[in-house]
């Protein structure tokens, strides 16, 4: 009987190390093509998405954009870009225009009033805050390329 609960102190660390997260690398070749498969999975919003890596209180995607997206505020998670290629204009900062939660901690809408426009390129990083509205806005015939890291606050 005094066996039982060190066997599951034991299964349940097993467990635990295997979720545990581990070393990533992603090479500016294996970057480019993974945004050159992206390229044929756009939705209609023209975006589209890869999970690379999820490190429990952070994780890893490559997105590419050849639209505008719409307004994000996200309550409980900051966001980190690193452009890989291309270019846009990402406005932070002001007020949400068109509020709606799409989860509890999370909030969308269709432009931001009085924010700061900034014209991001390829070896731009950015950091924005858990709670800061921002939009991505990309222009017509271009497109951009970006890893973005979502850090819980």
């Amino acid at each position: 009987m005094k066996s039982a609960p060190i066997l599951l102190l034991l299964a349940a660390a097993s467990v635990a190390v295997a979720q545990s997260p581990s070393f990533s690398l992603w090479t500016p070749e294996n970057v480019k093509h993974m945004g050159q498969e992206l390229a044929g999975k756009l939705n209609a919003q023209g975006l589209a998405s890869q999970r690379l890596a999820d490190m429990g209180n952070y994780n890893f995607a490559l997105a590419l954009r050849r639209q505008s997206g719409g307004v994000e505020v996200h309550m409980k998670m900051a966001d980190i870009f690193v452009i890989e290629s291309g270019e846009a204009d990402l406005v932070t900062g002001g007020t949400v225009v068109n509020p709606s939660n799409s989860s509890p901690t999370e909030i969308r809408g269709t432009a931001i009033k009085d924010g700061t426009e900034r014209h991001v390129v390829a070896g731009d990083v950015l950091t924005i805050p858990a709670g800061m509205p921002h939009q991505m806005k990309v222009p017509p015939g271009k497109e951009v390329l970006y890893m973005a890291i979502k850090v819980a606050q």
